[in-house]
């Protein structure tokens, strides 16, 4: 099935310009609709914590909150428009919600057939932050996460990093139509000890599936595991991993791979959880 939707969060002075390029471009290759989100905190969360405000000072904070609202709503609409006159063959649009972001972004990513971000190195701030884990750990649906110095056609090259865990298949489920179009496909398993029987299993379903796949098994060694998936992946290909991580205070973090990957990766990465 090919895509129908790709999501692009934003925040009020968009996105980096690879991601944006990413979406757009993806949107076309794909006769996609691209759903540009910007999740905006409403004025009621934007007050000072206090239980001492009197009716004065909480009507004015409440009118400043407000203001900061529409300049931001128009701060991120003048973003889109200027994006998609640039890219007016796109089917785009641009979707302004007034709400916390998590769940704004967790909703929308779940009628999506995959969320562009920026990777934790391209760009690190709050919002960004939320938008990483709502779209990774809430909406059963992949990511693709673009570093800056990702560029040209994503996926023409599709290297798969495997892992015998339910994160790297849904991964692979959600990178076929990345499949479908590469002209190779690599799957790469790390191995401590054994070669994994359920690579060459893997190798073979996608094989039969799609094309050709040539499955690599590569020693750890001593090394990180997420520097090695980066080293054995190489430059210029779309990477497809799981996405790991922890339960830890009511919040999801990036378990060591994954936000290691995420940190330091110069190519496009695409991940399910």
């Amino acid at each position: 099935m090919k895509p129908v939707k790709v999501l692009l969060p934003i925040h009020a002075k968009g996105t980096t310009e690879a991601c944006r390029d990413a979406a757009f471009a993806l949107a076309r290759r794909f006769h996609a609709e691209l759903e540009v989100l910007h999740p905006c905190p409403p004025p009621s969360q934007r007050l000072p914590y206090s239980t001492e405000l009197s009716p004065v000072y909480f009507e004015a904070f409440v009118d400043v909150a407000r203001k900061q609202v529409e300049y931001e709503e128009r701060q991120g609409t003048a973003w889109f428009e200027t994006a998609s006159a640039a890219w007016s063959d796109v089917h785009s649009q641009l979707i302004t919600v007034e709400g916390l972001v998590s769940p704004a972004i967790a909703m929308r990513a779940k009628s999506a057939d995959f969320s562009v971000l920026p990777s934790v190195g391209a760009m690190e701030d709050e919002m960004f932050d939320e938008a990483r884990d709502a779209a990774l750990f809430q909406s059963g649906r992949p990511v693709l996460f673009v570093p800056d110095e990702a560029g040209g056609e994503i996926g023409e090259t599709v290297v798969i990093a495997w892992k015998d865990a339910v994160e790297a298949v849904r991964a692979i489920t959600g990178a076929a139509p990345f499949l479908d179009a590469a002209k190779r496909v690599r799957l790469v398993s790390l191995t401590e000890d054994e070669p994994d029987d359920t690579a060459l299993a893997m190798a073979s379903y996608l094989s039969a599936a799609c094309q050709s796949v040539e499955a690599e098994f590569v020693p750890l060694g001593s090394r990180d595991a997420g520097d090695a998936i980066l080293t054995e992946a190489g430059a210029g290909v779309l990477l497809v991993m799981g996405g790991y991580g922890r339960w830890r205070w009511r919040e999801w973090v990036f378990g060591g791979a994954t936000d290691h990957v995420l940190r330091n990766t110069e190519i496009a990465v695409l991940m399910s959880h």
